[in-house]
């Protein structure tokens, strides 16, 4: 069966960091990808001594890594000082976490955030987003500056094309040439009505030689996505094509829980690569 050559799950609902790399080992991945929105994966949580065991345990069972930082109650648009240097600060020792545990190159995926909007009255059109464009661009820039030159060389971030609009383009655009890397999370590709948000995908098609991270899952139009492939309305053999043609290989995470659905979903994605005769 045809797999991606750099498959992770997206560990969550597991009991701990070491049975993770324990099953990944002998459940077809190759990597994991831990979620530090997870209490228990929170870097202060995670001692020196098991920093050191599990970057052994990795090794010896050939395990990779990725990692999700936290992506809710945070914001890189974030302007209040104490709080701002208070999220870059957590973002760095995740990326120290991540340094410390991967014996190889990895990743950290960042979620941008949203900036603040206030409504008029009467149904008039805010712009306060307008008005002050400059002003959150360059904080989610130098924010995300930060976080590039902490990680460098041997983490790279990857921002995930959720809640993007044309000011996040802009500077993720920008950034690129900096170090910044992509995550295509493809159901976040959908909008209202689960139609495609063409902005993104135009940016994801014209950027791809710095797609990183791949997000896998489908979309129920009942239960919403991080379903398991081939339950849901996605079509992937168009995303499927277009990523098989891609100058590198990112890492594809498959983002359905718990991780017995996700080693379902792996399992029908290579069914549906063997048919289409694709490599990831």
């Amino acid at each position: 069966m045809r797999f991606p050559n750099n498959r992770a799950y997206h560990v969550i609902y597991d009991d701990s960091l070491m049975d993770a790399v324990k099953y990944a080992a002998e459940n077809d991945w190759t990597s994991i990808v831990p979620d530090i929105g997870v209490p228990a994966f929170s870097p202060e949580r995670i001692l020196t001594d098991e920093r050191t065991r599990l970057r052994e345990l990795s090794r010896n069972l050939s395990v990779g890594w990725g990692f999700h930082a936290a992506g809710d109650n945070v914001s890189l648009f974030s302007t209040y000082p104490p709080i701002k240097a208070g999220i870059i600060q957590y973002f760095k020792q995740t990326i120290n976490l991540a340094r410390e545990i991967s014996t190889g190159p990895t990743n950290v995926v960042i979620h941008a955030g949203v900036p603040p909007g206030f409504k008029k009255a009467r149904g008039q059109p805010g712009n306060f987003n307008e008005i002050n464009h400059d002003f959150y661009a360059q904080t989610l820039r130098e924010n995300i500056t930060a976080l590039i030159e902490h990680a460098f060389p041997h983490v790279k971030i990857a921002i995930e094309n959720t809640g993007w609009t044309p000011l996040i383009r802009d500077v993720v655009r920008s950034l690129l040439p900096k170090g910044l890397r992509l995550c295509f999370d493809i159901p976040k590709l959908y909008g209202p009505g689960f139609k495609i948000i063409e902005e993104d995908w135009n940016f994801i098609k014209e950027h791809k030689g710095f797609i990183e991270v791949v997000h896998i899952h489908d979309i129920d139009p009942t239960l919403g996505s991080h379903q398991v492939v081939g339950e849901g309305i996605l079509d992937f053999e168009r995303y499927l094509r277009f990523l098989s043609e891609l100058p590198t290989k990112p890492q594809y995470v498959f983002e359905v829980r718990p991780r017995e659905d996700a080693h379902e979903s792996l399992l029908k994605l290579g069914r549906l690569l063997d048919i289409l005769n694709l490599t990831l």
